[in-house]
């Protein structure tokens, strides 16, 4: 088996308590499967963990909005103030620094649409049904 190194590095978030007390609050499914599991998120390459940090510093807001969407649809429920030291109150954060393909396919990339997330969306919910 081949084994490649992806040019990326990654960020997994983690759900903290302050935002499963928002969905609690909004009365969302918090003890679903896989409702504390982390979403990973691709970014650039770096070297140090300050230099990682500066990374998530600038593409926050697009990971705060995509969770916020996994949980929650409605807009109007987000909470208001979304800055960066919020994102890190409501999500633990852990980075990964080496990304290893273990797939002998190319690697490829779907453009997230509504259409796309409803179908990702329809698929996670089965699967926390599921016994």
């Amino acid at each position: 088996m081949a084994m490649a190194v992806v040019n990326r590095c990654a960020v997994g978030v983690y759900p903290s308590e302050q935002l499963l007390d928002w969905a609690r609050r909004l009365e969302l499914e918090v003890d679903a499967a896989g409702a504390r599991e982390p979403c990973l998120y691709l970014i650039p390459d770096y070297d140090t963990q300050e230099e990682a940090e500066e990374i998530l510093a600038e593409v926050y807001e697009a990971i705060f909005e995509a969770e916020l969407d996994y949980w929650h649809r409605d807009i109007g429920a987000w909470p208001a103030e979304r800055t960066y030291p919020v994102f890190r109150k409501w999500f633990d954060v852990r980075f990964y620094p080496l990304i290893q393909d273990l797939v002998a396919d190319e690697l490829t990339a779907t453009e997230l649409d509504d259409e796309f997330v409803g179908t990702i969306t329809t698929a996670l919910e089965g699967m926390a049904k599921a016994p």
